[in-house]
């Protein structure tokens, strides 16, 4: 077959789709009832700073791992635990001993500053608009100057990354096979957000449980693509926005534990079937849910 042909096309792109109306089907009630534990406990602390502790606990080791699972960096399972107890100023500190490279530093740190931005999207300071999604990305890319690009000979090179813009050429990986994994083109990038976002506001309307909403809204982005680079640090970030606004904890997806299982869901996702991505966030979830009750206990 000619090149261009279907046989070099591992994915063909289309337009992103609601989910099925049997979505119910897919929560999952032990998670609720852990949910339901949490909040009970809460309720009984007489200090209750300590459930911003957990939060913040959770919310650093996110701004880590969002980068370790894009391979932006690495960072020793130790030294993410250290800074989850300490707090991300103590960086500066495994920066001079060489445990964290400087550029790993400011990645962490501009991940962790977007957190705050979706708080203001979880506290109703902001609203998820277009507008809101691109500036999450120039935050979430303030410190990442390059994208990793391939050009007409097949070499790979650093071009200049496009910050807080929709794409404005095809960004469509090959995959190890040398087939290609299409995303949304850019002309079409707009219009799919918006139906995103039209979407996603239904949905909430309609109180689809945080697993679903989340393991859709990431996907459906996901299969957008409408950046450059940075399209999953951006998906998980709204996704943490569906768990917090549903009052749940940051959902982090760690690179040694998740990543395999969370690529085979996204792939699955890609085939039409949700299941294993709305199990993966519940499963964190439900396991971060059931840490954090012990820590109160």
């Amino acid at each position: 077959m000619p090149p261009g042909g279907s046989s070099l096309i591992a994915h063909h792109w289309q337009p992103i789709a609601d989910f099925p109306p049997e979505w119910r089907e897919l929560c999952r009630p032990d998670l609720h009832d852990a949910h339901e534990r949490w909040v009970a406990a809460r309720r009984r602390l007489a200090d209750p700073s300590r459930v911003q502790q957990v939060q913040e606990r959770l919310m650093t080791v996110w701004a880590i791992e969002t980068g370790i699972i894009e391979r932006l960096y690495s960072v020793d399972r130790g030294v993410t635990i250290a800074l989850a107890e300490v707090g991300l100023g103590a960086m500066d500190q495994f920066r001079a001993d060489g445990r964290i490279t400087s550029e790993a530093r400011l990645l962490i740190e501009d991940q962790r500053a977007a957190l705050e931005m979706v708080m203001d999207l979880v506290g109703g300071q902001r609203e998820l608009t277009s507008s809101y999604t691109r500036e999450l990305h120039r935050g979430l890319t303030e410190h990442q100057d390059t994208r990793d690009a391939i050009d007409t000979q097949g070499r790979r090179f650093a071009a200049l990354l496009l910050k807080g813009e929709w794409k404005r050429l095809p960004n469509n990986p090959i995959r190890p096979d040398g087939r290609v994994h299409e995303y949304c083109p850019p002309e079409f990038v707009q219009d799919e957000m918006d139906r995103l976002l039209d979407w996603h506001a239904a949905h909430e309307a309609a109180g689809v449980c945080p697993e679903v909403e989340g393991a859709w809204l990431h996907h459906r982005f996901a299969q957008i693509h409408p950046f450059e680079d940075g399209n999953g640090r951006v998906a998980r970030a709204l996704t943490a926005a569906v768990f917090l606004r549903a009052d749940y904890l940051v959902p982090v997806i760690r690179d040694e534990e998740h990543r395999d299982p969370y690529l085979d869901a996204l792939e699955a996702a890609d085939g039409g079937d949700l299941k294993p991505l709305v199990d993966l966030f519940a499963d964190v979830q439900a396991a971060d849910l059931r840490d954090a009750l012990t820590i109160l206990a």
